[in-house]
């Protein structure tokens, strides 16, 4: 995969979770129903401490029900608890789905970023990863 200038991601179309410090910083593109995404977040995300994660909803239409879990992410309140309760904990976001969630202009971003799988992950260095990864690569990928 090519990398990216992490300035020239849509951040303004993420939500964000800060750990610890946050020092460290990555982008995740995630499909709310795909699990890889959520072993990702769940197994390898969740042992990385003083990290950004600026998460970009990306609803693959090979997952059914994904569109509407990630309008529904969208729709709440606090969108990084409801994905995370989501992804974690298997809880399903409340909210009814947002029918104005940047899903197109989030989908449109990421074919311009040539991201075509999920999870895909932008560490702050641009170096950009897609799949499943392991903690100890997401560590290293951190300190590189």
């Amino acid at each position: 995969m090519a990398d990216v200038r992490f300035g020239d991601l849509p951040l303004d179309l993420a939500f964000t979770d800060v750990r610890g410090d946050g020092s460290r910083r990555l982008a995740l593109f995630g499909d709310p129903q795909d699990p890889y995404t959520r072993r990702l977040v769940r197994d390898e995300l969740a042992a990385v401490d003083d990290l950004t994660v600026h998460t970009l909803l990306l609803p693959l239409e090979i997952y059914p029900g994904s569109d509407e879990t990630a309008r529904r992410i969208w729709a709440a309140d606090d969108r990084a608890a409801a994905w995370y309760a989501w992804m974690v904990d298997e809880r399903p976001p409340l909210d009814p789905p947002d029918p104005h969630a940047p899903i197109a202009r989030l989908r449109l971003a990421a074919e311009e970023l040539r991201v075509d799988a999920t999870p895909t992950l932008v560490f702050g260095n641009g170096e950009m990863v897609a799949g499943a990864t392991a903690t100890a690569d997401i560590e290293r990928m951190l300190s590189g």
